[in-house]
């Protein structure tokens, strides 16, 4: 088989290819049966030679190569500059996997291609990647990770197929905590499981044993705001869109933050104390609290409160008709312009 593996999540793709792996059998002669190649280091004629040679003492081969296609896309010139070397190449390579049969398993990794050039759509008479999928000589599987939307089912999915019981809310929960990091969810489920201990994971146990990575993040943004470091806020602020946060629920996040600093600068004012004396005074989490009592150095009580005016005044703008997004970067510039 030849496979094509799209724009790969680095955990999807090491769960994928470890498959594969799997199905080669015995993993010392499975070992001996794997070839990986640098695609910026590798050409046509080196990548059909390892496809055909054939296994030694096993049933199949594992070929693996990285960014060849992509490369030789970048060298095939345009129309009015053609690379003639690269263009021959590509046609060597497409023709190649056309006439591939064998004991190989060939395996393509690819962050991107461009579907208008020749890889994928082919040239005159022979088939692009596009048509070899479609002949059924190729698999293309697009490995991506799950954007906002989709990271619920994925933990659903995922939970399921490890055989672990999961309340609804405590996916929706895990998805939202963590975002889109694959290996770190997978490692949460497990540790859910271990705790769980055969029952369902609940809302419960996510939020005693989770830390909210959304949380984590607009704590940078406040240190960024305090620190009047403007390009770290902003840098923190599309981190957190990168994770597919709602600008309502940033805006409500950013609030809560703030509120907490001036709890935590008025308590420690009346007691002075450590995280977890300050902490049962206000009614917050040791963590947070921890955060706040070293950003809250950086604001006098006056200017806590006259953020907070500005985050009410920005919720009444978004909620009527204000774009988010640009509100909030506007904000964020104010907030971190030097004084």
């Amino acid at each position: 088989m030849i496979y094509l593996f799209l724009a790969p999540d680095e955990f999807l793709l090491k769960q994928r290819l470890g498959r594969l792996k799997q199905a080669m059998g015995d993993a010392e002669m499975a070992s001996l049966n794997l070839t990986e190649l640098d695609g910026a280091r590798t050409n046509a004629a080196d990548i059909l030679y390892h496809a055909g040679t054939m296994p030694f003492l096993a049933e199949r081969r594992l070929v693996v190569t990285r960014g060849y296609l992509s490369n030789l896309d970048s060298r095939l010139g345009t129309a009015r500059t053609p690379n003639k070397t690269a263009q021959a190449e590509a046609l060597q390579i497409l023709t190649g996997l056309a006439d591939q049969s064998g004991s190989s398993d060939l395996v393509f990794i690819e962050e991107k291609l461009d579907k208008r050039r020749a890889i994928w759509k082919g040239k005159g008479d022979i088939a692009g990647v596009e048509q070899l999928s479609k002949d059924g000589l190729l698999t293309i599987e697009e490995l991506n990770t799950p954007d906002g939307r989709q990271l619920p089912g994925w933990v659903a999915r995922t939970a399921r197929q490890e055989g672990i019981p999961i309340e609804g809310r405590a996916v929706q929960m895990l998805a939202t905590f963590v975002g889109p990091d694959l290996r770190r969810l997978s490692m949460e489920i497990e540790k859910l499981r271990t705790y769980a201990n055969g029952r369902p994971i609940t809302a419960a146990d996510v939020q005693l044993l989770v830390s909210d990575t959304s949380e984590a993040l607009i704590w940078d943004l406040t240190d960024a705001i305090g620190q009047c470091d403007g390009r770290k806020a902003m840098r923190s602020l599309y981190a957190l869109r990168r994770n597919d946060a709602n600008p309502f629920y940033l805006l409500t996040m950013i609030t809560r933050q703030y509120r907490i600093l001036i709890k935590v600068k008025e308590a420690m004012v009346r007691a002075p104390g450590n995280e977890y004396d300050i902490a049962s005074q206000v009614g917050e989490r040791p963590f947070p609290v921890k955060k706040a009592m070293a950003q809250s150095r950086n604001y006098p009580i006056v200017q806590l409160e006259a953020i907070l005016d500005r985050l009410l005044t920005l919720d009444f703008a978004m909620k009527t008709g204000a774009d988010p997004d640009t509100e909030l970067d506007i904000l964020v510039a104010e907030l971190t312009a030097e004084s």
